[in-house]
């Protein structure tokens, strides 16, 4: 928080220069404790958030240093003794709207937060779901969307190789005020294709894909083995209308979940880029180094997947 008190004393050339490189603004979120959570943890029930972007380098940090309190899963200690998210009425906080509930998940809000509007849906199953269970958690995370504003993305940390810090499955929900820096990269890059060649980039990316064999539609879910991954065995999601599709999205999890021991899920609902998604491979469980390294943060990513292996597992019971 120090660094808006700095901002104020900055002299004008320097606060013109900083107004020039970067935006700075605290946000606020909150949460509806139980008791137990309230004698607990009282001081996270506000929280404040740090953002701040790079406007030059596109690049864009939300500091909640509270995160770095969180439970970390430890190698030699895998199996929880303790798993809030089994009983999580009692031990996860409510959301300012509320609890959202069907047969198979429950809306939490995120206990430490990205975001002001950060929320959780967590699986009513410990291990062992299926297809019903991801349409189930997929339903209600967007009945949450459609009671929230702003640009609104899922997102799903499948095990603790793809950052998450616990193990039942849940997924994580977004409304933000602003589209982030680098989405807002990717929005330009879209619009000067578009004025470039008078086409859309994503038509003509799945046809060229399935042109060679790395693409393939079901009941108009489309999905393209990238040729130009991020890490392993990435895929792009398309859709016209997520809800029309739950049924097909969620046998793509299913059968990515198989092939697949932990892996990032990132969905757009709203704004700029709804209708598209990305999943990304982060590989073996026992692993103990990182798949990412320097090259993978500030210049250029390292694979070792073979994207037409992957379109032919994926593809075959798609």
């Amino acid at each position: 928080m120090e660094i808006f008190e700095k901002i104020k004393k900055l002299d004008k050339n320097y606060r013109i220069l900083f107004e020039r490189i970067y935006d700075a603004k605290e946000e606020i979120g909150i949460q509806k404790f139980t008791k137990d959570l309230e004698k607990k943890y009282k001081n996270l029930k506000e929280q404040k958030i740090t953002v701040i972007k790079n406007k030059i380098l596109l690049k864009e940090t939300h500091f909640n240093l509270l995160r770095g309190k969180r439970q970390k899963p430890l190698f030699e200690k895998i199996i929880e003794e303790f798993c809030p998210f089994c009983d999580p009425k009692k031990y996860t906080p409510e959301d300012e709207i509320g609890r959202l509930e069907n047969k198979y998940s429950i809306t939490s809000s995120n206990l430490l937060k990205g975001a002001k509007n950060h929320s959780l849906v967590i699986f009513k199953k410990h291990k062992d779901i299926g297809l019903k269970d991801i349409k189930g958690a997929l339903e209600l995370s967007f009945l949450w969307f459609k009671k929230n504003k702003g640009n609104k993305f899922l997102i799903w940390n499948y095990l603790w190789r793809s950052g998450a810090s616990i193990s039942h499955p849940h997924f994580q929900l977004y409304s933000l005020e602003n589209l982030p820096e680098k989405l807002k990269f990717i929005k330009e890059r879209i619009n000067w294709y578009k004025k470039s060649y008078k086409s859309d980039y994503f038509d003509d990316l799945f046809k060229l894909h399935k042109k060679i064999g790395l693409a393939k539609e079901s009941k108009g879910l489309k999905i393209l083995i990238e040729l130009a991954p991020f890490k392993e065995k990435e895929v792009i999601i398309l859709s016209k209308d997520w809800e029309e599709n739950f049924k097909e999205l969620s046998k793509l999890l299913f059968l990515y979940k198989k092939i697949s021991e932990s892996f990032n899920l990132f969905l757009f609902y709203d704004g700029d880029f709804k209708k598209l998604g990305f999943l990304v491979d982060r590989g073996s469980l026992n692993e103990l180094n990182s798949d990412i390294g320097s090259l993978e943060i500030y210049s250029f990513s390292i694979v070792s997947s073979d994207p037409f292996k992957l379109a032919k597992n994926l593809f075959k019971n798609f």
